[in-house]
């Protein structure tokens, strides 16, 4: 296999070299694929909203799930990076499940991955609103009525679909910057979280009993999801500098950093969320409650700004996999126009924020609250990344093995990410949840069934097309050099 633009052939599948497909090249050094990863990831945007999510779920078991969340999710990044050190892509998940399991398999694991991107994007359109909307209300600006209420959305939407219109190396300088401030402001309330209950152990939320509650393990797909993003690094194969030195790294350092914020600031929240508005930001609540209100508008109008930096690292993912799926020809190939100028997928772009646009609008218009519609759409769309994460690291070893690179170490932490990424999805099932957690997997469900019957029409009527999906990648030139030596063909 060779690196230059001409088709090859591999596995008996014709293969286009990621840096053909007309995005920038050499983007991005290695703190710009970091930045991608973290704004994606978005840890300021979980510790505002993951730990309410865990505690409808689980109650005092959202601690637990926030450790489990964790060691499964640090399984899964190692595992990618087992195939990211080798080859990169746009199309990301999908592209390292085809290795292993096909173009079929490719199509669903980069459907649910699609899925989950967008679903963030959407879910994070209105979190960015609700903040947004809880600033302007400390400053004196704020309104309850639907207008306004509608014009913030129209704000945010505005300005997350213009940054990765623009560029994904100006996205990534705002989306770093922004990130560690909104963190800097959302650590003093939690510091205070801890001040304010004691220098005592709340032994109640680490009981063992919660781990044989399925309460706990529902709340881990949560956990899962807010680290839901970190693979997006991953996306990054054609624009990125070294891309598979820098990716493969960045997926494991954005994961560690984000489990260890993420532990710090669940387990002093839960502690105050006996009362909390379903219908107004978390962590304006939580300073009022643990009496440090002076901060409210600082961190809400970071973590505002935190939101709208997180759905452009989501949307600018989700465009990379329309325009993948687009030019191997399984979607409209208006999604594979890349910018003149810019040389980023903007029609992608901008069908991203029509979707996001169109959620918020109509969560404005719902009874249930905002924030409530919040949780609930976001729970859905995490359930795209489980399905993406499960495929990824069940084709990892079988592609391993076919290219003589599966050593026993692999194979176990492989295994492992399947077992316990299994028994996380068999939890939700059984027992039964209560309402609406036993219906919204079967959501998912029905959309991915409506995308899987996209692949089935395409394989009956262009196969050539279908045999084409997760074709889209470049072998680092150490692995070329490798199976040449050893004579096998990936």
């Amino acid at each position: 296999m060779t690196t230059t633009d001409e088709p090859t052939t591999a596995g008996g599948r014709p293969l286009t070299t990621a840096e053909s497909t007309g995005l920038e090249r050499d983007a991005l050094g290695p703190w710009g694929v970091f930045a991608q990863g973290l704004a994606a990831a978005a840890p300021s945007v979980a510790v505002a909203v993951v730990p309410f999510s865990l505690f409808v779920a689980a109650g005092k078991g959202a601690a637990w799930a926030a450790v489990i969340g964790l060691l499964i999710v640090v399984l899964v990044a190692i595992t990618i990076s087992f195939q990211a050190k080798r080859t990169v892509s746009s199309g990301s998940l999908g592209t390292y499940t085809g290795n292993g399991l096909g173009p079929g398999f490719a199509y669903a694991a980069g459907f649910s991955l699609l899925f989950g991107y967008i679903g963030f994007a959407t879910t994070g359109t209105l979190g960015g609103v609700l903040y947004l909307d809880a600033f302007l209300e400390s400053i004196g600006l704020g309104s309850q009525a639907v207008w306004f209420r509608l014009l913030l959305v129209l704000v945010v939407v505005g300005l997350a679909v213009y940054l990765p219109y623009r560029g994904v190396s100006v996205a990534a300088r705002y989306e770093l910057a922004f990130e560690l401030l909104a963190i800097a402001s959302i650590l003093v309330i939690i510091v205070a979280s801890y001040i304010g209950y004691g220098f005592r152990v709340d032994w109640e939320q680490w009981n063992p009993q919660h781990l044989g509650s399925s309460a706990t393990f529902i709340a881990a797909v949560t956990a899962v999801g807010s680290y839901a993003g970190f693979e997006s690094v991953a996306s990054l194969g054609a624009e990125a500098r070294n891309a598979h030195r820098n990716i493969a790294r960045s997926l494991l350092r954005v994961v560690i950093l984000l489990g260890v914020l993420y532990i710090f600031a669940t387990y002093p929240q839960i502690l105050h969320f006996g009362e909390i508005d379903g219908d107004k930001a978390v962590l304006p609540q939580l300073a009022d409650s643990v009496g440090v209100a002076w901060v409210n508008q600082v961190v809400s109008a970071a973590v505002a700004v935190a939101f709208i930096v997180f759905v452009t690292a989501v949307t600018t993912a989700a465009a990379r996999s329309l325009f993948t799926f687009a030019h191997e020809g399984a979607l409209p190939q208006v999604f594979a126009k890349v910018h003149a100028t810019y040389k980023t997928p903007w029609a992608g772009v901008v069908f991203v924020g029509v979707l996001a646009l169109v959620f918020s609008t109509v969560a404005t218009f719902s009874s249930a609250g905002r924030l409530v519609f919040d949780v609930y759409g976001g729970y859905v769309a995490n359930w795209g990344f489980l399905v993406s994460y499960l495929l990824v690291v069940i084709a990892t070893p079988i592609w391993l093995r076919k290219i003589n690179a599966l050593t026993p170490v692999r194979l176990a932490v492989s295994v492992a990410a399947t077992i316990g990424l299994g028994y996380v999805i068999i939890s939700n099932f059984y027992p039964v949840p209560e309402f609406p957690f036993n219906i919204l997997p079967f959501v998912f469900g029905g959309i991915l069934l409506i995308g899987l019957a996209w692949y089935w029409y395409l394989k009956r009527t262009r196969p050539e097309v279908a045999r084409r999906i997760g074709s889209i990648q470049t072998l680092s030139e150490e692995e070329q050099q490798r199976l040449l030596n050893e004579g096998v063909t990936p």
